[in-house]
């Protein structure tokens, strides 16, 4: 696990019902023209099934616009930041004991009642206006750092990206608030980042693996929220590999 000054990255396990980035609409092999039906195996695979359950799931999620310019991106740097777009995504009504316990010291210094009951009455216009204003953004920006690129791929001339990334399987959290998350609906798009020039192959081969210089810039639309993880999956749009000074090593449109 890699550790940015506020960016963490979080892998989690099979277990982790996720998605990293958009996966393209699918129809389902029963109404595709000239499609085969599945297998009786394939039928009764539970993980089979479950795939092809999430893959219907994704495919019916709102879609970024390939038109939205850059600047309608919005830096994620905080994960009150992810907070507000949960509930503005979600459209659960927002836990105000819960929010207060991360945005207020006051709140969490005392036990009285009482006082705490002043402070959430004058957290909750403030928080409802948050949310809001989050709801208007959802297109996103943020950085990763967690090394999440191998080696070149001399065949495909590109750097893979690693599983738990593109499967999103890979969850982003801010220190400052690390009960939100951020990923992605999982997406075979993501897999490598094309870099065909041999010079500026060999100036990234030799920083993967090195602790901090190389991160990832991701540009993407927020579909939906996962309410048992706090956290918000989107549909990449953009990556850039950056190194640790910021420069743009490659990039890629999705």
């Amino acid at each position: 696990m890699t550790q940015r000054p506020a960016l963490l990255a979080l892998t989690l396990g099979a277990t982790l019902c996720l998605g990293l980035l958009t996966a393209c609409g699918k129809q389902d092999a029963a109404t595709t023209p000239g499609a085969q039906a599945p297998s009786l195996a394939a039928a009764q695979d539970p993980a089979a099934l479950a795939k092809a359950a999430e893959d219907k799931r994704v495919a019916a999620l709102p879609k970024a616009d390939a038109a939205t310019p850059v600047d309608a991106y919005r830096a994620i740097d905080s994960g009150n930041q992810l907070m507000y777009l949960f509930y503005a995504v979600s459209g659960m009504p927002p836990d105000m004991e819960q929010i207060a316990e991360r945005l207020s010291q006051d709140y969490r210094a005392t036990n009285d009642s009482f006082k705490r009951q002043d402070i959430l009455k004058v957290l909750a216009p403030r928080v409802q206006s948050e949310i809001a204003a989050a709801g208007g953004h959802r297109y996103v920006i943020w950085e990763a750092d967690n090394d999440v690129v191998d080696h070149y791929d001399f065949e495909r001339k590109r750097f893979p990206v690693k599983p738990p990334f593109w499967k999103g399987e890979s969850n982003f959290y801010y220190n400052d608030n690390a009960f939100y998350k951020i990923s992605f609906n999982g997406d075979e798009r993501v897999r490598g980042i094309p870099v065909a020039d041999e010079a500026a192959a060999r100036a990234i081969e030799d920083k993967v693996g090195k602790y901090g210089a190389l991160r990832l810039r991701v540009y993407a639309f927020v579909q939906d929220a996962d309410l048992n993880s706090k956290t918000l999956r989107s549909q990449p749009v953009k990556l850039e590999l950056l190194d640790k000074q910021g420069k743009v090593l490659a990039t890629t449109a999705l």
